[in-house]
């Protein structure tokens, strides 16, 4: 289906929705007490209270323009490309605003235009792929701005598509997308094989009297021309985790928390107001420590890391595949979790990797449905599962971050969400279906299973499979909702030599939840069980076969991946020598003759 073609019948149909949520929303307001004019010395004044910024902005006028002077006041306070943690509140704060803001409604304010370029090139600095579904977002609900255009055109020349580039471009000549002038010097730009496609004196002469109208009080005028204003950021890899200074807390200090000194290490993570350190205790012995900047939280995120607390309280003395919380404390101002160490997440390790051993894969899958069996026992759908939230620790996988994970009621089989949650690329078809009902509080609602988490799950598996998760090649979000959901829309499993594997993976990845298979009976799949290659026509290989089973159970048990890549050589040799009828001899210790 061609992009043109989508924003016909796809941007109605999202509009109604959210036609809908507004009106529900305005029913309960009081028509007396809504303000004209947002009072713009008190978001001038903003300094930690964001949280109620944002909620005086929703409450009273809720325009593009009043969003975008306050996010641009949050911009003043650091450069994003160097401070992580104003680049995760930018993130938030942006996607408040386009949450809060109906398509339908202002798709001709060019302030809701920026906002939403403005979000796209942010997200370029975290997650390249989630920036292009915003930028295709911008593009279809904005398409009359030029700089609409350039913005996403520039991305895709950074990323180095120069041939898209230039189809956008072109697209947005054909569009009639103004000003001209604008589109016209960006191609001629790429053509020169220039990297910027608009330089900022150009910027400046095509528009320089482009400052988007407001009616906001002296205090809050916006005193940066949007000519002034970057179309995109040039995208710069982040400094990968294990390499980072913290900013907040210089290296080798220590921390007393709950009685115990900890000296920090490095910085090895950081999200929204958190961070992570890596950090050795008085004994020598290495752990991670979560700091939470309650000051820069919502409350809503500040009931997520409690939540996580919680969670795994509870889960982590039932399996050794969910990550350890040794400790915790939690103060007006920030809270700090001490938590096991790990080696890398499962989405660090899959981009590393090339190529996959079957017998590592059927390993870390086998940890994945333990760890997620037994949330579920306990009545605990996850809702984000994907390669991120899995750490590996000692060659075994391990389930973390349960901040949106949910708890079902005894003899509840699914629950309903106020908000649709996930990622997209491991975002069950009932999350994205369900996006059309509506509470009583005019919030959308998601109803969501155990089941739920089991399509994740063979998301995850069908990337380690074939590189990539099923409906990834679709780069436009709402084609990509709609393939999804859609029972006509096939999804490839191409031919592979493991036929139980490929069998899981069109059990998990079956629309209707109902027939879709679950965990406990993917425990119990051939396809994790350890396979024999023999024929069982050989002299005394039923007792051999057996005891090879045993030997590579008790290898790839051992989960590292040096005894998973050992126990395959272990096998081929097996093969062989029966093949043979030799005897072979097999020490688990490593070495085999």
């Amino acid at each position: 289906m061609e992009e043109g073609d989508l924003s016909e019948r796809g941007l109605p149909q999202i509009a109604s929705i959210m036609s809908r949520v507004r009106d529900l929303k305005s029913k309960y307001r009081n028509e007396d007490n809504i303000t004209d004019e947002l009072n713009c010395t008190k978001i001038s004044a903003d300094t930690t209270d964001n949280s109620g910024t944002v909620n005086q902005i929703m409450m009273t006028t809720n325009n593009p323009e009043d969003w975008l002077c306050f996010l641009l006041r949050l911009e003043k306070k650091g450069i994003p490309q160097k401070d992580v943690s104003l680049l995760n509140r930018l993130i938030g704060r942006y996607s408040q605003a386009v949450t809060a803001l109906p398509a339908e409604k202002h798709s001709q304010d060019e302030s809701y235009a920026r906002i939403l370029v403005r979000f796209a090139e942010l997200k370029a600095l975290q997650d390249p792929e989630e920036a292009r579904d915003q930028f295709h977002l911008a593009r279809l609900n904005c398409k009359k701005f030029a700089f609409v255009h350039v913005a996403f055109a520039q991305f895709e020349l950074s990323q180095g598509n120069a041939k898209k580039c230039k189809q956008l471009l072109q697209k947005a000549v054909e569009c009639s997308a103004v000003p001209l002038e604008m589109l016209e010097t960006a191609l001629q730009n790429f053509d020169s094989q220039k990297k910027q496609l608009l330089s900022d004196e150009e910027k400046e002469n095509i528009a320089g009297n482009c400052i988007v109208k407001n009616n906001f009080l002296p205090g809050c005028q916006i005193s940066t021309p949007y000519s002034q204003l970057p179309y995109f950021l040039p995208h710069t890899p982040a400094t990968p985790f294990q390499n980072q200074i913290p900013t907040s807390i210089p290296s080798h200090e220590c921390l007393a928390i709950k009685g115990k000194v900890y000296t920090i290490l490095k910085q090895i993570g950081s999200g929204g107001s958190s961070k992570v350190f890596q950090v050795l205790n008085e004994n020598k012995q290495l752990y991670a420590v979560k700091y939470v900047n309650l000051e820069e939280a919502d409350q809503q995120t500040v009931e997520s890391y409690k939540n996580e607390i919680a969670h795994l309280s509870k889960l982590q003395q039932h399996s050794d595949k969910i990550i350890r919380l040794y400790g915790y404390e939690i103060t007006d101002h920030h809270i700090y979790m001490v938590m096991e160490c790990g080696n890398i997440d499962l989405n660090s390790w899959l981009k590393k990797k090339k190529k996959i051993d079957p017998l590592e894969r059927k390993s870390y899958w086998k940890n994945m449905l333990e760890a997620v069996h037994t949330i579920h026992e306990y009545g605990i759908i996850h809702s984000d599962l994907k390669p991120a939230n899995f750490l590996i620790v000692d060659g075994m996988l391990k389930l973390i971050d349960f901040g949106i994970a949910n708890q079902m009621q005894p003899d509840v089989t699914s629950i309903i969400k106020d908000s649709q949650v996930g990622t997209m690329n491991y975002m069950p078809p009932e999350a994205i279906k369900d996006m059309s009902s509506y509470g009583e509080n005019g919030k959308s609602r998601s109803k969501i299973s155990p089941k739920s988490d089991v399509w994740s799950l063979g998301c995850i598996l069908y990337c380690m499979t074939y590189g990539r998760t099923p409906f990834q090649h679709i780069t436009n979000p709402m084609n990509k909702m709609h393939a999804i959901v859609d029972p006509s829309y096939e999804i490839e499993f191409p031919d592979i030599a493991e036929k139980d594997l490929q069998d899981v993976l069109k059990r998990c990845l079956i629309r209707n939840p109902k027939q879709r298979i679950s965990v406990s009976e993917l425990l119990v799949h051939p396809y994790v069980q350890i396979q024999s290659h023999c024929q069982t026509g050989v002299p005394n290989a039923k007792g051999t076969t057996e005891e090879m089973k045993r030997i590579l159970g008790q290898l790839v048990g051992l989960n590292s991946p040096n005894s998973i890549s050992r126990a395959a050589r272990v096998s081929k040799l097996f093969v062989f020598c029966v093949r043979l009828h030799v005897p072979a001899k097999v020490r688990v210790s490593g070495s085999e003759s």
